[in-house]
């Protein structure tokens, strides 16, 4: 099983590499090309604007000696050829689409091989104000070449990520595999729903590996390219591409949990903790993000133990007093109150913060949903925190529900039975 999952997520990881690859590559190809017309495009302006027709021998001699890679060439409205850079051409050129394309609207384009010289060529036309055609064309092997040379980068990349991905792979599975093998056992019976499972989930993995991933490849493109060559800009990328490293980590960590938890039968009978000891232990861990955040935390209540593990009960409060800080805004509270009546306590953890619409509610514990993607990736969620939460409260037997109206904050409550 465990070599089996390493293989799995690997080869998942690894298609999406060489697809980014592909993809990047291309992307590449094509700015260049667009930067090559840009550039032809802009010559035929300047000679439109200077009056070229006073001189049009002298601007094709000109452009043949200066830029001996690109041909310049003047065609009258009939096709006829009045200058070429690359000397005198008698063949008529009215059957060419950028010549066509420039009479109608004014501005024409083709990739084809010319029949001239046998070269696959860029061109862009222009219709001068006199009503001639001006035509400039470049070969595609200098674009070509530039990109070949960049692919060294984009391959050094694919490979420090493969590398990577190879190591997490490993971890992830070493992890995940004994549970994972015993739910296989448990759901054997159920028949390709054990398989839907299976799959939704590296689905879901490799999809949030993805972004992680692709910031990775992006900078050490630039950092293989050469294009970085300042220490302190290649010191900010090196930070950058552990920041990344970093979140990868955090998401393999939530998913170990969530699968540890999903591996246990039941709850042990000597497990108990105190929920305002354990509150403030979350509290203080939390202390210097509330106050980078200008958020404060606040904890009040009755004191009561319930049959939770202090790392469970723990791992409940982190969660949801960092959404509470993650979601809020400067000045912000977010407040922890513990109830206790008529053997059940009850654990509120309210805050002042931005609020989760209506819509939203009944999707905020699945696995990897988040309300705002884009700010949930800029402070570092992985989309799992509030389904650990909630397998935590299954687990011990309690109770969890959400009360938000956008604007006007979030409050989660949560009841255990209380240990007498």
């Amino acid at each position: 099983m465990k070599k089996r999952l390493t293989t799995y997520f690997f080869l998942i990881a690894a298609l999406g590499i060489a697809l980014a690859s592909i993809f990047g590559v291309w992307s590449y190809r094509e700015r260049e090309v667009a930067s090559a017309r840009q550039t032809l495009s802009e010559l035929l302006a300047l000679m439109d604007a200077q009056d070229y027709y006073t001189d049009a021998e002298g601007w094709t001699e000109q452009l043949r000696v200066a830029a001996p890679d690109k041909r310049l060439t003047i065609i009258a409205p009939d096709g006829t050829v009045l200058a070429d850079s690359y000397g005198e051409v008698e063949e008529n050129h009215a059957d060419r689409p950028e010549f066509q394309e420039a009479l109608e609207t004014g501005w024409g384009e083709a990739e084809r091989k010319s029949e001239t010289t046998g070269e696959t060529l860029l061109y862009e036309a222009r219709r001068f104000t006199d009503g001639n055609v001006g035509r400039i064309s470049m070969t595609l092997s200098s674009v070509n070449a530039l990109v070949l040379r960049g692919l060294a980068g984009f391959l050094a990349a694919a490979a420090v990520a493969l590398v990577l991905m190879h190591l997490l792979a490993r971890k992830l599975a070493d992890k995940t595999a004994q549970p994972l093998e015993e739910k296989e056992e448990a759901l054997e019976e159920a028949g390709e729903k054990l398989q839907t499972v299976r799959s939704e989930f590296a689905a879901n993995v490799s999809h949030e590996l993805k972004t992680p991933l692709t910031s990775i490849k992006g900078f050490t493109d630039m950092l293989s390219s050469g294009m970085v060559k300042d220490p302190e800009d290649q010191k900010r990328f090196i930070t950058m591409i552990g920041v990344e490293v970093d979140r990868l980590i955090e998401l393999i960590n939530d998913v170990l949990k969530i699968s540890e938890l999903e591996s246990v039968a039941m709850p042990q009978a000597d497990d108990h903790s105190d929920v305002l000891e354990v509150a403030e232990e979350s509290r203080a861990s939390l202390e210097q993000m509330a106050q980078q955040a200008e958020v404060s935390l606040r904890i009040s209540g009755d004191a009561a133990q319930v049959p939770v593990a202090p790392s469970r009960l723990r791992e409940l409060f982190t969660n949801l007093m960092e959404n509470g800080i993650k979601y809020n805004e400067p000045g912000g509270r977010v407040d922890v109150t513990v109830k206790k009546k008529d053997g059940w306590v009850t654990i509120t953890v309210k805050d002042t913060g931005i609020g989760i619409p209506k819509e939203c509610q009944e999707r905020v514990f699945e696995r990897f949903y988040r309300v705002d993607k884009g700010r949930d990736r800029k402070t570092g969620g992985t989309g799992l925190g509030l389904s650990i939460v909630k397998h935590i409260v299954l687990l011990y037997g309690g109770t969890i529900r959400l009360e938000s109206a956008p604007g006007k904050g979030t409050t989660m409550t949560v009841e255990f039975r209380a240990v007498e």
